[in-house]
């Protein structure tokens, strides 16, 4: 049974009324202005389904999103290793990860930034196993010391062995995608069980924005779509550079293509089990740069969710995004505002809110266990308050009476570890014991806490026979 998400969607940028222009303009971007898509065999599968060809823009009809919106299933089961970590995507349920392919980490305990290794991924997927607050591994490392033809299957393996959690990641080529499945079909015993409860998953960035299809990953898309696995289609437009400066003009093109990229997975293989793929980004205005941290991003994501609530396809997108190059306190505000309004909103898939440093290009392992912190404190917001007979605390009240105290209540016994989050890196000691335990500061706590999860037990492994078969198959760099 799927571990159940905690119910979002208590922030809502958007009213009901203001949803549905958002649509009706994306709509008529897509009849209007229409897509770009130069990918020959995409073409004629939007023909086939009744879209209007000029040349390279395809003219998509408000009959054929409609059509492809009651295809696309409303509920997506992204599976684990271990059943216990299965996820279920539906209405509101919010679940966070990892995220990002950053070719840089930042060394734990240091400000240098050096580029990645295949074993950078394999410590950092080892440790978010442990962190109890990351539902899924998207895999967030991309390692810069082997091939790049080796990249995708190992990348994969090295996940798949060092989690017990579902897996999802980004491929460079169909033969890279095709080598993934595979490898994943080795790994559940056959392609329908696989399809049965996916393992993994894949990222498809195919749009370029404005409203352009990438005709290299178009070819991905297709070719894993035709499989039944699912698929996040992933779109981040920035406002100001490859989007409308304003957040409704960003968000009308950003449902576009989205929309155009459902018409287009349904029609390749009716049903896939597909994310909306959500991701508004921010034009610094003074640079041209992307900026992450930015509290619009948050807002948009929110305002995202609700749009896909209201298509009632599930949500992948991002929260817990900074533009600090260390975990700092710029790191701490910029993450919470991101994640926790991403959460709020019921985005039901928020990767990116685990490790990730300096926008997406750096990981760090320090900044993964805080973001566990501020993932956790999210978490029980969506808790809210529990409101019972018993929780209303009378007979506790009655009890202790005027002048009295609850410390030692049967009340306080029973709620005081479950009513309140419990950290593992913030201090609440007072001045004089921090002193005392040597004062170290968010970040030295974080990596006393790296270290002492990386020195415990990890996820088991791939069965023997499985990781020789895999090996025997591929080019696998990793030690048995």
């Amino acid at each position: 049974m799927p571990r159940p998400g905690p119910v979002g969607g208590q922030y809502c940028p958007l009213t009901q009324e203001e949803i549905q222009r958002v649509h009706e303009s994306s709509v008529a971007v897509l009849e209007r202005t229409g897509v770009h898509v130069e990918h020959e065999a995409a073409r004629d599968l939007f023909r086939q389904g009744g879209a209007h060809i000029d040349g390279a823009r395809v003219y998509i009809s408000e009959q054929m999103v409609e059509k492809a919106l009651g295809f696309a299933p409303s509920s997506v089961l992204l599976a684990g290793r271990d059943p216990a970590n299965d996820i279920l995507l539906e209405g509101k349920r919010v679940y966070a990860g990892t995220g990002g392919s950053p070719t840089a980490v930042l060394d734990l305990g240091t400000d240098v930034v050096r580029p990645a290794r295949l074993a950078d991924l394999q410590q950092m997927v080892a440790l978010v196993d442990k962190l109890s607050n990351c539902d899924f591994v998207v895999m967030p490392i991309y390692p810069t010391d082997i091939p790049a033809e080796d990249v995708p299957v190992n990348r994969f393996h090295t996940c798949l062995t060092n989690t017990t959690k579902h897996v999802m990641g980004g491929v460079d080529s169909v033969k890279g995608a095709l080598q993934v499945i595979e490898l994943a079909t080795l790994v559940a015993g056959s392609i329908e069980a696989l399809q049965s409860r996916p393992i993994v998953s894949a990222i498809a960035c195919w749009m370029v924005s404005p409203l352009h299809l990438d005709t290299a990953v178009t070819d991905i898309l297709l070719a894993w779509c035709r499989q039944g696995l699912p698929l996040a289609l992933s779109s981040a437009p920035m406002a100001g550079s490859t989007s409308p400066v304003t957040l409704a003009g960003t968000l009308t093109q950003l449902n576009a293509e989205q929309l155009s990229g459902i018409v287009l997975s349904q029609l390749a293989r009716v049903g896939t089990p597909v994310l909306a793929g959500y991701i508004p980004g921010i034009a610094d205005m003074r640079s041209g740069g992307y900026l992450g941290g930015a509290v619009e991003f948050g807002i948009m994501q929110a305002a995202a969710a609700q749009l896909a609530h209201f298509y009632r396809i599930p949500i992948y997108c991002s929260g817990g995004m900074t533009d600090a190059k260390v975990p700092d306190a710029q790191s701490g505000y910029e993450k919470m505002a991101t994640f926790l309004l991403a959460a709020m909103s019921g985005a039901n898939y928020i990767h990116h809110a685990f490790g990730m440093i300096n926008n997406m290009s750096a990981a760090s392992l320090e900044q993964a266990v805080i973001d566990d912190e501020i993932v956790g404190m999210a978490i029980r917001v969506l808790r809210g308050i529990n409101l019972t007979s018993e929780s209303l605390a009378g007979e506790a009240i009655d009890r202790v009476g005027p002048g009295g105290h609850y410390l030692t209540d049967p009340l306080t016994l029973q709620y005081m570890r479950s009513e309140y989050f419990q950290p593992h890196v913030s201090d609440r000691r007072n001045r004089t014991a921090w002193e005392d335990a040597g004062k170290q500061d968010t970040r030295q706590r974080a990596a006393v806490r790296v270290s002492r999860l990386l020195a415990g037990p990890r996820a088991p492994g791939l069965a023997a026979e499985v990781d020789a078969a895999i090996r025997s198959r591929f080019h696998i760099l990793t030690e048995h």
